[in-house]
């Protein structure tokens, strides 16, 4: 109950939020947080104001609603239900309905029912079966409540005085989400490539944001998950991000970073944008082979891209996770992909890989030629692994082998070998044009 000093006459004031200023901040799965002004008369006491042209995807519990002035948000509404001609309908059973047909005869009655084929009206002649197909118009009474057409806020207001209010909304939303898109431009001898990416922006909001301040915030966000799934209007995601270039301002903010476009953004509502953040950089690369197989038949061996991502070999900013795609000039200029992959989210000074395919003509194979143990003190294992290049030049493997978990040792390595980590090995092996080269080693591996 309100007390009885306040004034309980309600006025209800509407806005579209057309001209109000707009921040945009949005994260990579589906989720961004809006910033929003407007301004509104608003009478002293108890009143309710509305505002239109929400985004249909937005997450009520997180609306807030602030002012510059000492005023007592009583209540607040987000009101969805949206009207068409059924929800109508329904609005006007047991109401006298005048139904018009598509030959101008028209049916008056009481409106008994209705589903998608029929409509059932109670005239004086008795009771009426219309099929809706032959329907043109229906006429209905004045609705004694209002209908919505647009997802509308609304909140309840105690004012200490009549006057113009400025204020700020925020909410999250679903169904506008972001990923970064890149080209690499690889040259004739694999050493470099002409790196540049876009922002590719989609809105399914159900909102149009024009010339909106548009930010991205770079960062893993904890989200506290609810006891029950929430709908599609509330659906959450992880939080994910960019850094940027030349129209991009970047600041450090909590432990994560966040980046400004650098000029009004305005994004529609079903509408997929493409922004460009990372001009075309030469990037210094190389290309391996690397095996890292088991099988006892000959496989194609993955070709694999690497770079730094330092100021010195790469492009020194961090880069935000998405699909690489990759291109090389053919003998007639034009360019052919030759492959994609998908990069994580990248730190400056990272070591990058990309795996592009697998070689046509550089394969390996690997065997196991024994097996050998000596009560509980060792098991071992003699391993062949031959590689055969089938180009007119030569080529250098990586092969990279799993030796044991613990307590393990490689015996008798033809080739010189270097630890990866704690259970695996690397072996590089060059090997001629046309030719196969054969590496053997023993893994041993101690029980006690």
């Amino acid at each position: 109950m309100f007390k009885s000093t306040l004034s309980l006459a309600f006025a209800v004031f509407v806005t579209s939020m057309a001209n109000a200023q707009t921040q945009l901040t949005v994260y990579n799965h589906g989720e961004a947080l809006v910033k929003e002004q407007f301004s509104k008369q608003i009478q002293k006491g108890v009143s309710e104001i509305e505002i239109e042209r929400v985004a249909e995807t937005l997450n009520p519990s997180s609306v807030k609603l602030g002012s510059d002035q000492d005023i007592q948000v009583l209540e607040q509404n987000y009101r969805y239900d949206l009207v068409d001609q059924n929800k109508l309908l329904k609005k006007y059973l047991e109401a006298e309905v005048t139904v018009i047909l598509q030959n101008d005869n028209k049916i008056s009655g009481t409106l008994l029912s209705y589903d998608n084929s029929t409509l059932v009206l109670k005239s004086r002649t008795g009771t009426d079966i219309i099929q809706r197909n032959f329907v043109g118009t229906i006429k209905c009474p004045t609705p004694k409540e209002r209908l919505y057409v647009r997802p509308t806020l609304a909140w309840t207001l105690n004012a200490p005085k009549t006057g113009k209010v400025n204020f700020n909304l925020s909410y999250l939303t679903g169904g506008i989400t972001w990923k970064a898109e890149y080209v690499a431009v690889v040259n004739n001898d694999d050493s470099e490539m002409d790196l540049s990416s876009w922002i590719n922006l989609n809105n399914q909001s159900g909102k149009d944001y024009k010339e909106a301040k548009l930010k991205l915030v770079a960062g893993d966000l904890h989200r506290a998950r609810p006891e029950q799934e929430f709908d599609a209007r509330r659906e959450k995601s992880q939080l994910y991000a960019m850094r940027t270039m030349a129209v991009v301002e970047e600041r450090k903010f909590f432990e994560y970073h966040l980046y400004d476009i650098a000029f009004p953004v305005s994004v529609h509502n079903r509408e997929e944008k493409q922004i460009q953040w990372l001009s075309p950089t030469i990037v210094k690369s190389q290309k391996r082979y690397v095996y890292q197989g088991t099988r006892d038949q000959f496989t194609n061996i993955p070709i694999k891209i690497m770079f730094t991502n330092d100021k010195e070999t790469g492009t020194g900013v961090a880069l935000p996770g998405g699909i690489v795609r990759l291109f090389k000039k053919d003998t007639d200029g034009a360019l052919e992909l030759i492959g994609e992959d998908n990069l994580k989210h990248t730190s400056k000074d990272d070591l990058v890989t990309l795996e592009v395919g697998e070689a046509f003509d550089v394969k390996g194979k690997r065997e196991v030629l024994d097996r050998r143990s000596k009560s509980d003190r060792f098991n071992e294992q003699d391993i062949r692994i031959t590689l055969a290049n089938r180009k007119d030049e030569a080529v250098e493997v990586e092969v990279i082998q799993t030796v044991g978990h613990r307590n393990w040792k490689v015996l008798h390595p033809s080739h010189p070998l270097t630890k990866v980590d704690a259970s695996r090995v690397k072996f590089t092996v060059p090997v001629p044009a046309n030719k196969e080269v054969v590496l053997t080693y023993t893994a041993r591996v101690n029980l006690k």
